[in-house]
Order: C-alpha cells, then sequence, then structure tokens
C-alpha cells in the first residue's frame, strides 16, 4: 500500500490504525472555543496554540481497562475505545457507561487546552459490547438499523462507533466473512447507507470527504478495514491480499468512495497486506517498533490505537520528529483531521454524555426492527422434495413438534462472535432476547406440544408420532483469526442430528452459521432447507417466516459452494441488495445465579460447612483462579469474573488515580469485586496492599481501621525478619537483630486483626470484625539472614540457626491467628524458599498446625529458576507443591494458569493439593466476612488520616528516638534544647523533606522527595511551631562555615540521613550518608553547637564526624509526623528509646550482632540515653535485662491510603550507658 493510494482514497477523512499490539487558565478570547466560527478556524487557532507533546496525545488511542483520568490529562491522549467484551462492570447499565465515559473526559478537559476526547466501541451489529442493547443483523432496512444503532450506542455516552465493516469477502473460509456484506462489491457499496443511519444525511452542499455528524443522537462512524481484507490467500485472517491494481480498484475500493460520499469520519486501516507486505508492519511483530511508527505516521495514519504500550509510542514519535524523521507538517495534518471530526461531533461544546436516551437502550422499537431484519436476512434454499410439495410455511396448529439441534435454545450460539466477550459464548444468561425456541413455542396454536431434545435418536423420533421436526443447527461463536476454517463442515453434533431426524420424520433444517458450510451430502434426507446466518437476540424473526405470518424474501449475498475445494468462488453483481445474509451483532454477560439453597451462602452453617459444600461445586477452572493474586493494573470486573480471580493487590505505588481519596479506593475495589461476585458461583476476592509500617497493637488498631478506610481488607504486614545485617536493603523493615524483639513485636497481629477468642485452635487464623483486616506475616523464612544483607540471596545457616533465630516470630504470629504468610524470594542454604517443601508444608503447615493460606511474593515464583522465568512449568510445579496456596502473578495470569491446568490434568500435582490451597483461601474470606458483607462502604473513611491517629504517629516518633550523645561532657548536656533564644540554624536535606522523612514504601514503592505528596509535618515546620515566637528560626541546607559564624547562631540543628529505597534498591556495601550530609555536618558542627539528627533505615557511618557533634539522635524514619521529633528536642518529653540494633564503628565489621565473639560496636545493641522520664509502654519482658514493650519503625499516617513507613525502636529499660567526648 503506498501512501498515494490512502491519499487518494481519503480525501480529508481520518486515517486509523487497528494495531493492538486545567483547562487554560486564562480569561481571554479564544477562536477555538467559539462554536460560531467556522469549523477550520478553529482548528487553525488550536492547532497554533499546540505543543509538540500535546498534538502526539492527540494521535494517540488507548483502551480502556487500564486506563485514568490522569492518563487522559497528562498525555493528552486523543480517544479511548472499549476492545471487544471490556466493559465498565458486568452487565453494565447506560448510566454505568456514562459515568465511565465522562470520568475519562473529565480528565481530557482538565489538560491545558481542553480537548475532548472521542470514545470509540465497536458497533457494527446494534451495540455489540452492551447488555440488553439490541442486536442487529445486516439487512434491507439498513438504514433504520444504523439509526437504531446509533441512539443504543449514544445512549451509553460513546459518541463513535467502528463499523461500517466494507470488506467484500472473497471466500468464506476467511474467519471475518460474517462482517462483511457481500462477495459482491456492488452490494457492499449499497450497504454504506447504514453511514447516514449512524451519522445523519449529509446537507446538500456539502464537500465531499469532509467528516459529517448531525447531532447528539448520531455518532461518528468508521469504515474499516482499508483495503482488501477480504480477498486474502485462502481467506487467512491477516495476511496478504494477491490482487492487480484494476481488480483492487474495482472489487475493493468503490465501497470507501460511497463511505467519503456520505461523509464518513473516520476509516480503520487493515492488518492484512497487498500482494507481499507483511501484517503488522515488521514480522516478528513489534521488532523494529520505531522502523514501525516512522512508516505508519509517514504513510498517513493520523490516530493509531495502541491500547497499552502509549508511552513507547509516544516517545517514539517524539523523538522522530525531533529528529525530523517524521516532518511536522506531517503531525500537523494529522492533528487537523482529528480536531476536525472532534469539532463535526460537538464535542467541543458538548464533551460530557448525560442518560437522555438511556431508556433507548434495547427498546421495543429497535427490537422490532431487528426482528424485521431476521426475517427479511433469511434465504430459503429449499422447501419441500418437489415443487408441488412444500413444508413451510408450516402450520402453527399441529399435534406434536419436535424441535432439535445445538443452536435451537441457546442464545450465545444465535448471536456469534462479537457478542459480549470477543469470541462470543453460549448459554442463555448473556442478554435479554428470544431464542428459536421460544419463537417457535410463542408462535403456534396453544394446543400444539412442542417438544425439545437436542440430540435425539432414531428410534425416539420415530416412536412419538411427531408431525414434523425443525432442527437448528451450525457453527460456534468465533471472531477474527479464530474463525479461520480450512474445511468449513458442520460441527458435530449437528450432521448426526440432521440423520438421525430428518431420516425419521418431515424436517426444515435452519442453519445458524457466518457463512455457509459444507452441506452438499445432507440437502437430499432434507425437506426443507433455510440459512439463517446469525439472527442475533431477536430469534421470533425466525418463527415469523417458518410459521407463514411473513414470507421468505431473501437471497444470498455470497456464493453457497458444493465442495470446499471450489473455493475461492465467486459470482459478480446479480443479487439484490433486498435480502442479504450476512450478520454479526451484540454481546452480553452471563453471570450465572446459583438458584437452589446452598450452604455455603448460608451464615448460620459452620465454616467447615461451608468450605466443603463450596469445594464440591467448583470446577478446576474456578479453584486455580482462586489461587491467583494479580495486580490492580492488570485487573478488571471481567478478567475477575471470567478467571475466576481470588485477589488482587496494589503493588507499590499502585493507586486508582494520583491522590486518590478514600472513597476513590472504595469504588475502586468495588468494581472489580462486583466482577467476582458476578462469576457463577459468586466468590470474593480479597484485595490486598502492603501496610508494613504500623507497628505495636495500638498503631496495629489504627492501621486496619485506615486501610479498612479505603475499603480493602487484607494488608502484607507484619515483616517479622530478623535483620542480622544492616547492608540489607530492607533492614527497615525488620524490628531488630534480636529475634526476642521480632516475636514481641508479632502483638501488631491482634491490633490488625482482633484478639483471638479464647477458645481458638492454634493455627486457625481469625479477623475480628469489619473493622480489622486479615495479616500477612511475613517473609518466610530467614530473609534478613543473606550474605552481606543481598537481597532475595542465601542464608547460610544451619537448621538450629534457623530454627531458633529466624522462626520463632512465625510460631508466635500463628498463635496470634495470623491469617496470611509471604515466601520469601531468598534461599536457605542454596533451596529457593518459594520451592522448599520440607519448611512450607512440613514445618508452617504440618508442626506449627498453620491453617490459613500461603503466598508467594511479586513473582516470587519465576524466580525459583536462574534466570527467572527459564522453565515457568518447572517453577509452577514445585511452589505449588511446596504448599503455596496463592500465587502474587501481577501481569501472567493467564500463563500461570494454563500451565497449572495442564500439571493438574496430567497428574503431576495432585488434585487434594489443589482443594488443600482453595479451602485454606475460602477459610480466610469466610473468616473476613466477605461472603455476607463483600462490597466496601463509606462509614470509615472519616479514619484516613484522623486526629486521632496523626497523635498516635506523633507518640510513636518521639518514644523511637534514640539519643546516642549528649555534651562534650557529663556536665554540659545539649538536650534539651532552650526554645527562647535570638538565633537558631536548621540545616540538612532531611530537614525540609516529607519524602526523605518517610522513606521507601511511601506513595511509591522508592519513595519520593520533596514535601507535595502528602500532609504532614517536616522536621523544620516542627521546629518552627516549637521555638518562642521571639526566636529566629533560619533555614539553609547546606551553609558555609563563614554563613554559619557571621550569624552567630545559638545553636544548630543538623538533619541528614539516607535517600529514600526499598528492597533491592537499598542494599548497600558502604552504608554512607548521602552528600551533602558529610559537608553539612563538618561546616556546622565545627563552628557552633549542633544536635545531629539522623534519617535513615539503619545504622550509617558516623564515626568520623562523631568528636564534632555535641549532640546525636537516631531518628530512624519518622514519617509524616514530624512534630515528634522536637518533642524530645525540646523537652515536651523525655528520651526512652533503646538502639534495637547494634551500631557499628565500620563497615568491615559486618555482620555484626549482639552476642558475636568479636563485638566491638560504636554503640551497642540495647544502647540509649535519657533526658528525663517519660510514661513507658507496659509489656512483658523481651530478652534478658530488658523490660518494656518495645515498638518499631513508625506508623507513617497520611491522607493516602496505603501511605505508611516506619522505623525502628525500643522502649525497654536496662543498665544506661553514657557516652561523652572522651
Amino acid at each position: 500500500m503506498t501512501r498515494a493510494w490512502i491519499g487518494a482514497a481519503l480525501a480529508a477523512g481520518l486515517l486509523f490504525i487497528s494495531c493492538w499490539s486545567s483547562t487554560m487558565g486564562a480569561e481571554e478570547y479564544v477562536l477555538y472555543k467559539d462554536p460560531r466560527q467556522p469549523v477550520d478556524k478553529r482548528v487553525k487557532d488550536l492547532l497554533q496554540r499546540m505543543t509538540l507533546e500535546e498534538k502526539i496525545g492527540q494521535m494517540v488511542q488507548l483502551e480502556r481497562a487500564n486506563m485514568t483520568a490522569e492518563i487522559m490529562r497528562k498525555y493528552h491522549i486523543g480517544s479511548l475505545l472499549s476492545g471487544g467484551g471490556s466493559v465498565p462492570a458486568d452487565r453494565a447499565s447506560p448510566r454505568q457507561w456514562v459515568d465511565m465515559v465522562n470520568t475519562f473526559q473529565k480528565g481530557s478537559l482538565s489538560t491545558r487546552l481542553g480537548i475532548p476526547m472521542i470514545y470509540g466501541i465497536d458497533a457494527v451489529h446494534g451495540h455489540n459490547n452492551v447488555y440488553k442493547a439490541t442486536i442487529f443483523p445486516h439487512n434491507v432496512g439498513l438504514g433504520k438499523i444504523g439509526a437504531a444503532t446509533a441512539l443504543e450506542v449514544r445512549a451509553t455516552g460513546i459518541p463513535y462507533a467502528f463499523a461500517p465493516c466494507i470488506a467484500v469477502c472473497r471466500d468464506p473460509r476467511w474467519g471475518r466473512c460474517y462482517e462483511s456484506y457481500s462477495e459482491d462489491h456492488k452490494i457492499v457499496q449499497m450497504m454504506t447507507e447504514i453511514i447516514p443511519g449512524l451519522q445523519g444525511d449529509v446537507p446538500a452542499n456539502f464537500q465531499r470527504g469532509t467528516p459529517f455528524v448531525s447531532g447528539k443522537d448520531k455518532v461518528a462512524a468508521c469504515a474499516k478495514h482499508f483495503v482488501g481484507d477480504g480477498g486474502t490467500v485462502k481467506g487467512i485472517n491477516e495476511n496478504n491480499t494477491i490482487v492487480t491494481q484494476n481488480e483492487l480498484y474495482s472489487i475493493h475500493m468503490p465501497a470507501y468512495l460511497n463511505s467519503l460520499d456520505k461523509g464518513v469520519a473516520t476509516v480503520m486501516v487493515s492488518y492484512s497486506s497487498i500482494n507481499g507486505g507483511i501484517d503488522r508492519i515488521t514480522s516478528p511483530p513489534h521488532k523494529n517498533y520505531s522502523y514501525s511508527i516512522l512508516k505508519s505516521v509517514n504513510a498517513g495514519v493520523d490516530m493509531v490505537m495502541v491500547p497499552y504500550n502509549y508511552t513507547e509510542f509516544i516517545n517514539g514519535l517524539t523523538d522522530l520528529v525531533n529528529k525530523k524523521a517524521v516532518r511536522i507538517q506531517r503531525i500537523d495534518d494529522a492533528v487537523k483531521r482529528i480536531l476536525r471530526v472532534k469539532f463535526a461531533m460537538g464535542l467541543f461544546e458538548n464533551p460530557l454524555a448525560d442518560y437522555s436516551f438511556a431508556d433507548k437502550l434495547g427498546c421495543k422499537e429497535h427490537r422490532e426492527v431487528a426482528r424485521e431484519a431476521v426475517r427479511k436476512s433469511l434465504v430459503l434454499l429449499k422447501n419441500g422434495k418437489s415443487a408441488k410439495s412444500p413444508v413451510v410455511p408450516l402450520p402453527k396448529k399441529a399435534s406434536k413438534i419436535l424441535v432439535a439441534g445445538t443452536h435451537a435454545d441457546n442464545l450465545g450460539y444465535q448471536c456469534g462472535g462479537w457478542t459480549i466477550k470477543w469470541q462470543g459464548q453460549e448459554g442463555n444468561n448473556l442478554t435479554a432476547g428470544t431464542t428459536i425456541l421460544k419463537g417457535i413455542q410463542a408462535a403456534v396454536d396453544p394446543t400444539t406440544k412442542i417438544v425439545f431434545k437436542e440430540n435425539p435418536d432414531t428410534k425416539y423420533v420415530k416412536s412419538q408420532g411427531f408431525s414434523h421436526a425443525i432442527v437448528v443447527v451450525g457453527e460456534l461463536p468465533y471472531a477474527e483469526t479464530a474463525g479461520d476454517n480450512l474445511n468449513l463442515t458442520l460441527p458435530y453434533p449437528g450432521p448426526e442430528i440432521i440423520n438421525n431426524v430428518c431420516g425419521a420424520v418431515k424436517c426444515v433444517v435452519v442453519i445458524v452459521s457466518g457463512r455457509p458450510l459444507v452441506i452438499e451430502s445432507y440437502v437430499p434426507k432434507i425437506d426443507a432447507l433455510v440459512a439463517a446466518w446469525l439472527p442475533g437476540s431477536e430469534g421470533r424473526g425466525v418463527a415469523d417466516v417458518l410459521f407463514g405470518d411473513h414470507g421468505f424474501t431473501g437471497k444470498l449475498a455470497r456464493t453457497w459452494f458444493k465442495r470446499v475445494d471450489q473455493l475461492p468462488m465467486n459470482a459478480m453483481a446479480r443479487i439484490l441488495m433486498k435480502m442479504m445474509g450476512i450478520m454479526l451483532w451484540l454481546m452480553v454477560l452471563v453471570a450465572m445465579a446459583v438458584g437452589e439453597d446452598v450452604k455455603y451462602k448460608d451464615p448460620k452453617q459452620p465454616v467447615g460447612v461451608r468450605i466443603k459444600d463450596l469445594i464440591r461445586r467448583m470446577t478446576l477452572e474456578e479453584k486455580i483462579g482462586q489461587m491467583v493474586q494479580i495486580d490492580r493494573l492488570s485487573a478488571s470486573p471481567d478478567i475477575m469474573q471470567t478467571y475466576s480471580i481470588g485477589s488482587v493487590l496494589s503493588g507499590g505505588g499502585s493507586e486508582p488515580l494520583p491522590k486518590a481519596s478514600a472513597e476513590d479506593w472504595v469504588n475502586m475495589i468495588n468494581e472489580f469485586q462486583n466482577g467476582s461476585l458476578s462469576s457463577r458461583l459468586g466468590i470474593p476476592m480479597i484485595y490486598g496492599i502492603d501496610a508494613v509500617h504500623g507497628h505495636n497493637n495500638r498503631i496495629g488498631s489504627a492501621t486496619a481501621l485506615e486501610v479498612r478506610a479505603t475499603g480493602i481488607p487484607y494488608v502484607f504486614a507484619p515483616c517479622i525478619a530478623v535483620c542480622k545485617d544492616p547492608r540489607w536493603g530492607r533492614c527497615y523493615e525488620s524490628y531488630s537483630e534480636d529475634h526476642k524483639l521480632v516475636e514481641a513485636m508479632t502483638e501488631i497481629i491482634p491490633g490488625l486483626q482482633g484478639d483471638i477468642p479464647a477458645k481458638s485452635r492454634k493455627g486457625v487464623p481469625y479477623v475480628g470484625g469489619k473493622k480489622k483486616v486479615a495479616a500477612c506475616a511475613k517473609h518466610f523464612v530467614g530473609d534478613g539472614g543473606t550474605t552481606k544483607g543481598i537481597n532475595e540471596d542465601n542464608t547460610v545457616i544451619d537448621k538450629h540457626g534457623l530454627f531458633s533465630i529466624h522462626m520463632p516470630a512465625y510460631s508466635d504470629s500463628i498463635i496470634k491467628g495470623v491469617s496470611t504468610v509471604m515466601v520469601s524470594y531468598s534461599s536457605w542454604n542454596g533451596e529457593k524458599m518459594h520451592a522448599n517443601r520440607e519448611l512450607i508444608t512440613g514445618y508452617l503447615k504440618h508442626t506449627l498446625k498453620f491453617k490459613g493460606f500461603v503466598i508467594s511474593d511479586w513473582q516470587g515464583i519465576d524466580k525459583i529458576t536462574s534466570p527467572p522465568h527459564a522453565n515457568y512449568s518447572y517453577s509452577v510445579q514445585a511452589s505449588i507443591q511446596a504448599g503455596i496456596d496463592m500465587v502474587m502473578l501481577p501481569f501472567n495470569h493467564t500463563e500461570f494458569i494454563d500451565d497449572l491446568t495442564y500439571l493438574v490434568k496430567s497428574n503431576v500435582i495432585p488434585m487434594d493439593r489443589i482443594d488443600d490451597a482453595v479451602r485454606r483461601i475460602l477459610l480466610v474470606k469466610f473468616n473476613l466476612g466477605l461472603f455476607e458483607n463483600p462490597l466496601a462502604d463509606f462509614s470509615l473513611v472519616n479514619e484516613l488520616g484522623s486526629k486521632a491517629h496523626r497523635d498516635l504517629a506523633r507518640e510513636a516518633v518521639r518514644k523511637s528516638l534514640v539519643l546516642l550523645k549528649n555534651g562534650k561532657n557529663k556536665t554540659d548536656p545539649l538536650l534539651p534544647l532552650p526554645r527562647k533564644v535570638s538565633k537558631i540554624l536548621v540545616a540538612g536535606t532531611h530537614a525540609d523533606n516529607l519524602g526523605y522523612q518517610c522513606g521507601g514504601w511511601t506513595i511509591h514503592w522508592q519513595g519520593f522527595s520533596g514535601n507535595e505528596f502528602t500532609s504532614g509535618t517536616t522536621i523544620l515546620g516542627a521546629i518552627k511551631s516549637t521555638v518562642d515566637p521571639s526566636t529566629e528560626v533560619v533555614f539553609q541546607e547546606n551553609p558555609d562555615s563563614q554563613f554559619i559564624k557571621d550569624n552567630h547562631f545559638a545553636y544548630a540543628i543538623v538533619v541528614v540521613g539516607e535517600p529514600p529505597y526499598a528492597e533491592t534498591a537499598g542494599d548497600s556495601m558502604d552504608l554512607k550518608m548521602i552528600d551533602p550530609g558529610p559537608s553539612v555536618i563538618s561546616n556546622v558542627c565545627e563552628a557552633v553547637k549542633c544536635v545531629v539528627v539522623v534519617i535513615s533505615g539503619r545504622p550509617l557511618v558516623i564515626e568520623p564526624y562523631l568528636s564534632s557533634i555535641d549532640a546525636l539522635v537516631a531518628a530512624w524514619l519518622p514519617g509524616t509526623e514530624g512534630q515528634g521529633v522536637t518533642d524530645a528536642l525540646f523537652g515536651d518529653h523525655g528520651f526512652t528509646g533503646k538502639l534495637p540494633r547494634t551500631w557499628f564503628k565500620t563497615v568491615d565489621q559486618l555482620p555484626m550482632n549482639v552476642g558475636d565473639r568479636h563485638y566491638d560496636p560504636l554503640f551497642p545493641f540495647n544502647f540509649g540515653l535519657k533526658t528525663n522520664s517519660a510514661p513507658d509502654f507496659v509489656g512483658r519482658s523481651t530478652s534478658s535485662g530488658i523490660t518494656g514493650r518495645p515498638y518499631a519503625f513508625l506508623l507513617m499516617i497520611s491522607v493516602k491510603p496505603h501511605v505508611v513507613s516506619y522505623r525502628q525502636e525500643g522502649d525497654f529499660k536496662s543498665n544506661e550507658h553514657d557516652l561523652f567526648a572522651d
């Protein structure tokens, strides 16, 4: 295909490639916003205001499933679409569609220029993605069908339909042949009459090639697929069309010229090739994406359908324009065309949809039009053994009629592919409609008995005395490549039914198919033969003609061959447009309801009885689906329903939209939950999130309330690793190097889940109501002991060491009723924990009697092999057999499901192992009350970031601080600091940086820098609010010595430390504070009395600077409540914290832990100076010589629902060690 061809054929229309792979603040008059101006002037005015980034964004069309209003705004996206089966919710109402479209549109309207987006959808068979919409066949009343389709599409807030398909199908072996009107281009040309039905009639003075949409009750149409897609060799989809230029222009091109005459708004390009090209530009697809962008945009494609990899496309095209490989004039041409369509649609004046057409969806008037279309599209191919003895019309009054066949009572088969789901589906629960059987039952006399038997044998038919039979058979649903078929035989048991029935009684055979099939050998037995094509939702249209209310008038729109080896075989235009036969239509979602009384739904039944009842009802597919946890970015209600997904999570930083409110979270989770509830058995999913930074019982309770406020019932906390080497990037997730402190800290579990009942059995998970959440002890086991603290590495330790250091906290967690346990990425003596059956099944499940479920870490099973994912089938087998019950696979859930299904069906993994996993998952779901209360509400939203929780966080901050040095000598302490002095200096990178204060796992996985991402108080802000109003506070991040000496400060507070990090990114072999921390300390502390506050997730190298420092405080990662630091610095509360881990002198001493033979620390474990007494948390003894309950890394309570950060500290009493200069 050359650029010249595209330009000649499409004039000014919009080309569109099918390649799946604050508003302005100024109040001045802007011409493009003025509807009184001509469209061309508006386009020109808007275009000259646009940046390159905004122009390229307009050229992008995305799929709705993973999109947000923020993405629409950020990337200036020009269009969204719903792919096959992509819906806002199962059985979504018109209002739900309108609300979804408007949500995205508001994102577009919030951009600098406020350019509205276009939402597009396939509607080539009626509004085929929407529940209860009318499903039309293509027929003589096409203008009426177009108008009805436009109204139904507009009812859901969508202004753009990817219709009509004007391919000329030259070979019925093509899987998209039913999307084509005919093998005759003249009929296809006539069928472009649907375009005025969709868009409205063009005005008398219309300029050819200009897009036209006449009003709010019409939609923009899309002629597709340009060009020649119906002529590929052997009908292979997306393949090569071998044709002369004359044939291309005389057969495949004319309908496009007719479409332009009728003002079609857009044209979609075909996947196929002309005379030897390859589909998708490169082979294999995406091999050289930059080249693909270059060729497609320079060829003339204006908008590119990139459902998922939009940033790659945007970046690639931007680069090509900047390099002048694609000229800016080509970009401007594309954007002009897109804007012209948007102005023609009235989107700038009326960008938001309303509910005014909601009652048009599936209305009686449209269903009557569809019924008329059905009866007029039927083709009578045979009627009687001779012309003198016709069989149809059939008598309505007879003693008994047999109805047989796979397609007689199956609405899904009747509708075919592109019906609710891309490939269609079977059954009658998908949408509102009438099957052919129901149509027959409604048509006959009340005294006539109708007997339906799908596949009766000959003896039965002969014995029943039927007056005649109606046999309805045909193809199964399919779409696109899945429908390519080189034999075109009637699927089993169709032939058998014809033989059994038609050999015993007079019969009418109705063929339900998207194309002619091999039928010749059965014709002699058949008395009457009808091609019904794919009649859609209105099956009564078939009965209308079978029983003579209307006559057969339809003619074949394509040749019915004798044998496949004759293909391709075509006649030219001899057939009137009057009645065509190929159709395609609307789809509908199934949500099977379990009708009978079922024990698992009865909350009065014991949980064990409910689980047993539910498991026996579940298929293998449903069981395996329950074992899958996916990331929210990969989830949709349809995926939840289709795959029976057991759980969804938010990975680090994964949120519904930037700065999402609690209500936003609740709405998102309920959307996914509704998908799960619409599955056959209605098993609710669990939504999980990291909340690893809330610690002791009180903070656990607050964390539970804040998590529940966002609709989430499951947290991946607590982390009960025993960190033995601070070089580990996850050390701040650990409470201590001392396993006894970690054991004591499992007290967070009752805070999160509730106190277990007095008679609770050990190992049984427990959650105490709607204000509590299921907890997760992690990471099992030994992750804190890897060599050199390297994340996900190998822990080399004997069995006694593993069981005495790393295992005890798991035993305590299970005693406290923890619901789930997460497995570690790490290995024990070379064996990956995700494949360690001895520890997961043997010890955790059998010895400790843990009854909850075991979950993998993020893509954890992939890492069983090296490199990851090298032998995925083995990883699935090894992990499931090791005892993992739920697998966290954020993106590749279908691969896992397929592999595990195969392993079970091959008897490699026994069904008992699957049932054990599902039993454990269901137990947690029943304990959470999800079967009774699956949907979240807004009742707890005010708990998020409440004053009580912030006060608790502030208390946790001050009690976690550890005073390591206080004055040059015992008689001259620096702390507490005086509030009233002339002038004080605050310096350092961490003094006024909320992101640094909170550390990793805060808003984003790796944390952030700055103060704009959440609400809270920096340490600088806290200092200013604490000192006397007369005290001048001067902040300079990195002052030089001269500045300090010139200003005569009374004292200085220096706040320095680590940058935020998480997991492997935090592994550090040198443990140095970031620059300019050391120079700030040197410059300040050598010139004025100073207190240094270290913000870090672990001990850092500090010894070289210690002699110049007057007072030293370990503040860890205090979170949002910086006021807690000043509470202790200025003496409102005393320093009471003790070190939960050893502070080393030099890194080459590591690992070094309390009790080691060569223990020579800078500050020992349990060290901490005091300034004055303060109330302690009362608790049991936690280690030798230590009393009081420790509590560790602080909860960072924030207005962002999943933002939690913590730091370690102790509140335990012991012999006090003083440290002075000498």
